[in-house]
């Protein structure tokens, strides 16, 4: 299969920026994708990836084991170069090639618009795949999102008329569905995109509900949070000796975990239903810390 110029770029993009490979590599991973593409135009497509990166980003070519050349995309840090910059390694994801073979299929499927089939999701990242343990699912995919240092993918699950955030490192089956689509590709996209603006984080929401939502945080810890961006309506204002944070978003299990976070230098001042759940979170922690087992519970989803 013969591919425009432009979508191989992306290719390379979205396998750089997740692992160091070779060009031995990359020509394997265009023939395993059947695309054509050799030595030469391999050579010519990196080259030209350098004027696609961001301004923050850039490509770096290292020699490894036999001085085998190895490419990959960072991050490049806002810094004077005579600073000495480490990686802390905090929640870097440790098995890249895995995900690496999902980011290639799942980018495959959302450029080419085909549904995919998921049989089996492991785990319960985003509370979504409470609902099917067994049968599998098909979904149209949107997105790839890059959120917290691991990779989540943006379905419309057909059936259901509903969409859905996934973990790519915990989806185990999958497969592409040759099968005409039936529904409005721009419309769904269009809803998906709305859908995640009302999410803090990618977690699932309690309900349907947007909520506004008022924070209070010490100086501090306030003047620390307004320097970066956690949902797209934050709003800040002084109160006194302390900071009001202002949102309106659902509330969802990644939302509580990021305000139980800041510990004792945090306040929730409404709504009640968040209130409630922070407290429940509580009585759950000091439950669980009075027995000698500890199994696993969601309390931001229904039984199912």
């Amino acid at each position: 299969m013969i591919m425009k110029q432009t979508q191989r770029i992306k290719h390379l993009y979205n396998s750089l920026i997740v692992s160091k490979l070779s060009y031995n590599q990359l020509l394997k991973y265009f023939k395993e994708q059947n695309i054509t593409l050799g030595l030469r135009q391999l050579q010519r497509d990196i080259k030209e990836l350098e004027s696609f990166l961001g301004y923050d980003e850039e490509l770096i070519k290292t020699r490894g084991v036999k001085k085998e050349l190895k490419l990959e995309i960072k991050k490049r840090p806002e810094r004077h170069s005579f600073f000495s910059i480490i990686e802390s390694g905090y929640s870097n994801l440790l098995n890249t090639e895995d995900i690496q073979d999902k980011l290639a299929f799942f980018d495959k499927a959302i450029i080419n618009k085909v549904q995919v089939s998921i049989g089996n999701l492991e785990l319960d990242p985003t509370s979504h795949n409470t609902y099917f343990k067994i049968n599998s699912v098909t979904v149209f995919p949107i997105t790839i999102i890059y959120h917290r240092s691991s990779y989540f993918l943006g379905v419309y699950n057909i059936k259901k008329n509903a969409y859905s955030i996934f973990d790519i490192q915990h989806i185990g089956k999958y497969k592409l569905i040759r099968r005409p689509s039936d529904f409005n590709h721009k419309s769904v996209i269009s809803g998906f995109k709305k859908y995640t603006n009302g999410h803090f984080g990618v977690t699932k929401n309690i309900d349907d509900n947007i909520y506004k939502i008022t924070l209070e945080f010490s100086k501090v810890t306030g003047t620390y949070v307004q320097n970066f961006n956690w949902h797209h309506s934050q709003k800040f204002n002084k109160k006194d000796n302390t900071m009001i944070m202002n949102l309106e978003c659902g509330i969802n299990r990644e939302l509580v975990g990021w305000i139980f976070s800041w510990m004792y230098n945090v306040k929730i001042i409404e709504p009640p239903e968040l209130k409630a759940y922070y407290n429940k979170a509580i009585k759950e922690i000091r439950q669980i810390n009075k027995k000698d087992m500890l199994l696993y519970r969601n309390i931001f989803v229904e039984k199912q």
